[in-house]
C-alpha cells in the first residue's frame, strides 16, 4: 500500500535568503536526481493555472459587467424580450477587452513558453464558446456568437503580446 505522504525528494527546498518563488530561466534550485521528476509536475500545475486563471479572468470580468449593465439598464435576462442590438455591441465590445486581459494574464503566469498558453487558452475559449452557442442558440442573434467566437482568438494574442513586448518576466526579490 502507498503511502499519501508526499515524496520528500519533490519538497521544495528550504527557503535561503537569495531564494525565489518563481525560477529563474524555468529551472528550480532542486538536486538534479529529482529536477526532472518534480520540475514536471511543478510545470504542469502552473501551466494549468495560467490558463485556467487567465479563463477565470475573463469570465468573472463578464459576468461582473453583465450583471451591473443589466441593472443599470433596467434588462431582465431571461424575460423573453430580445437584447437590444446596442447593448450586444457593448457586450462584445468589453468581452474583447476582458479577453485580451485574460490573455495577458496566462502569458504572465506562463512557467515558459507563454504563447502555447494563450493557444490553449484559445482552444478552451473557442471550445466553451462553441457549446454555449449551441446552448443559447435561439435567444440571441447569430451574428453575436459569430463575432465572439471570431475575435476572441485575436484578442487572446493580443494580450499576450502586450505582456510579451514589455520583456522577459521579472522574477521577484
Amino acid at each position: 500500500m502507498e503511502s499519501d505522504i508526499r515524496d520528500p525528494e519533490c519538497a521544495a527546498p528550504p527557503r535561503a535568503p537569495g531564494w525565489r518563488f518563481f525560477p529563474v530561466h524555468g529551472r528550480t534550485r532542486r538536486h538534479a536526481a529529482t529536477a526532472g521528476r518534480c520540475d514536471t509536475l511543478s510545470l504542469m500545475g502552473r501551466s494549468l493555472l495560467a490558463v485556467f486563471g487567465g479563463w477565470l479572468v475573463i469570465q468573472l470580468l463578464i459576468l461582473a459587467t453583465d450583471s451591473i449593465l443589466m441593472r443599470l439598464f433596467s434588462i431582465q435576462d431571461g424575460s423573453g424580450l430580445p437584447v437590444p442590438d446596442w447593448m450586444l455591441g457593448l457586450r462584445l465590445a468589453y468581452a474583447v477587452i476582458f479577453t485580451m486581459l485574460g490573455g495577458w494574464v496566462a502569458a504572465r503566469l506562463a512557467p515558459e513558453r507563454p504563447w502555447r498558453h494563450a493557444v490553449y487558452l484559445i482552444l478552451l475559449g473557442e471550445t466553451m464558446g462553441v457549446v454555449m452557442a449551441g446552448v443559447s442558440l435561439g435567444t440571441l442573434p447569430l451574428w453575436y456568437f459569430g463575432a465572439l467566437l471570431l475575435l476572441f482568438p485575436p484578442a487572446v494574442l493580443a494580450g499576450a503580446w502586450l505582456r510579451l513586448r514589455t520583456g522577459p518576466r521579472s522574477t521577484g526579490g
